[in-house]
């Protein structure tokens, strides 16, 4: 997966406009006068768990059946009170029993409560009602993509895909599916996809900013968390693109030393040849690394070297020019088996502080689970 922290819960769309809608065309009378003008506004400013009390303190007045249990299942569901959701959507199920919406939203309150099996045979039944409905193959992959096998979720994702093309969540959500399964370059496609379709989503631009961090465009991640930045300058993602920028670009330098070590201790090199080889690997390095460093926005190379990041930075650069060094020396000298198998220790101790650094900067345990 790339440097982002696996995907903690299931993207689940909210969904409001669909929901609404079905509740309006079921419930033409739904909650005259107060309640339901209160309800409403509440919901469009998201405050749900207010809203589920306006329609509760509706039922007490004018009893269960005068509420739509689609629409008290919902807010109680967004609200974080899964139980009590539970047991208005099963009634909503009851109520309306071929309300593909019904059986999508007790799939997702069932869901949450770590009833998969329940949830997937719920979604299952909300498909079988709306089969052209592409979100919810979607969420039917989600359930199954860490547990099943990959080419079980592909097809469902694929379906989902077909059904829904246009969809910001189902491409994103379809990125994420992939870049779990390592597809980075399929996943990046999709992202792109979402952020075309809802260019203001932050979400999707966090997770296009690690793809292509992941898939080596370092600059391109830095350039799109960027964006971000100027929209919610409260983002931790530009400040971690920035570190990830000059962290990558030592640990490329160490991957050139752990080969060339290899190469040279198993197909010695005399000093004429070996020379050449590390001047044309320098002239590659540092080609790139300007190449890398002219094709981000002046503001990001002045933020590279900003105020709390310029010790980063130079601890970077500082570590690239010692392996740069040694790799000199190896290559001009010629070491004996004992001191190739030594320096490739130190070779093995360097990524290993860099693994350490690298996921201090993302924020992860260096081993174990994710904080």
């Amino acid at each position: 997966m790339s440097d982002a922290a696996e995907p903690p819960e299931v993207p689940s769309p909210r969904a409001r406009g669909r929901v609404l809608q079905a509740v309006n065309k079921t419930w033409p009378r739904f909650i005259s006068g107060a309640v339901e003008g209160r309800a409403r506004e509440l919901i469009d400013r998201d405050e749900y768990g207010e809203a589920a009390e306006v329609l509760e303190n509706g039922i007490g007045k004018y009893g269960a059946g005068s509420v739509s249990q689609l629409l008290l299942a919902w807010c109680l569901h967004l609200d974080e009170r899964q139980e009590d959701a539970l047991v208005w959507a099963v009634r909503a199920v009851e109520e309306e029993p071929e309300n593909a919406d019904a059986h999508w939203l007790r799939a997702n309150v069932l869901f949450e409560l770590g009833r998969a099996e329940e949830a997937s045979e719920s979604l299952w039944r909300a498909v079988d009602l709306m089969p052209e409905n592409g979100r919810y193959y979607m969420q039917l992959a989600w359930y199954r993509y860490v547990d099943q096998e990959f080419a079980k979720t592909r097809e469902l994702v694929e379906q989902a895909l077909e059904r829904s093309p246009d969809d910001a969540w189902v491409q994103h959500t379809a990125g994420r599916i992939f870049d779990h399964h390592l597809r980075h370059r399929r996943a990046q496609a999709h992202y792109v996809l979402a952020l075309e379709l809802e260019p203001g989503d932050a979400a999707v631009r966090d997770d296009l900013a690690e793809i292509l961090q992941t898939r080596g465009r370092l600059s391109a991640g830095v350039r799109v968390a960027w964006e971000t930045a100027k929209d919610d300058p409260e983002s931790l993602l530009y400040e971690v693109t920035l570190r990830r920028w000059s962290w990558r670009w030592y640990e490329r330098v160490l991957r050139a030393a752990l080969l060339l070590n290899v190469i040279d201790w198993i197909f010695p090199t005399p000093w004429p040849a070996s020379g050449m080889v590390l001047g044309v690997l320098g002239l590659v390095y540092v080609g790139g690394w300007v190449f890398s460093l002219r094709a981000l926005p002046a503001e990001c190379r002045r933020d590279l070297v900003g105020a709390g990041r310029r010790g980063f930075f130079a601890g970077a650069v500082a570590r690239t020019l010692l392996v740069a060094g040694v790799l000199g020396l190896v290559l001009r000298g010629e070491l004996s088996a004992l001191q190739h198998l030594g320096l490739l220790a130190l070779v093995i101790g360097g990524y290993v502080e860099w693994y350490w650094r690298a996921a201090l900067i993302s924020g992860r345990r260096a081993f174990g689970t994710d904080r």
